[in-house]
């Protein structure tokens, strides 16, 4: 197991509540690791459904100070949706966190996203994190639906079973 860290200052909350979702996949850490880390894999399955993501929008780079970026794209109007983050930790097959790049490409200490992988009843659990977002972002339920669609499109590319988990 590989732990690498690129220390910057803690991210401040925009208020104390992360949104938290939870996702059981009956699959590997490390099926899990490659689903996120592998852009030909990525690109399809990362988008809630109703949304595609190009695959030559997709940039993975699997280092500490990585960009971590792709186009997610309205399949009904073709509206197009940036995002463009760095990683600030890895721990294959176990965590991925990070943090987002604004205009410019200047580090905005606001946002923080970490993924973790854990071993759970013979696949994994994926829990996703994510501070620094709006409360109403929080504790909306099509957020958290567009999240748990994402997991089932990656349940079918594996070909293995999903379930939701209780979000604490």
């Amino acid at each position: 197991m590989r732990t690498i860290r690129w220390l910057t200052e803690r991210v401040p909350d925009t208020d104390n509540t992360p949104l938290v979702i939870q996702h059981w996949i009956a699959t590997s850490q490390e099926e899990v690791w490659r689903a996120w880390t592998t852009p030909e894999l990525f690109h399809q399955w990362f988008s809630p459904e109703g949304l595609h993501i190009p695959l030559d929008s997709v940039v993975i780079e699997p280092w500490v100070g990585g960009r971590f970026e792709c186009t997610m794209v309205f399949d009904e109007t073709g509206q197009r949706n940036e995002n463009k983050g760095f990683l600030v930790e890895l721990e294959e097959p176990r965590l991925i966190v990070g943090g987002e790049l604004n205009v410019g490409d200047q580090i905005t200490t606001g946002f923080r996203s970490v993924q973790s992988f854990t071993p759970d009843n013979g696949g994994t659990l994926i829990r996703v994190e994510q501070h620094g977002l709006p409360p109403e972002l929080v504790g909306n339920t099509q957020v958290h639906e567009a999240f748990r669609s994402s997991y089932r499109k990656l349940g079918r590319l594996l070909g293995v079973a999903t379930e939701e988990r209780e979000c604490k």
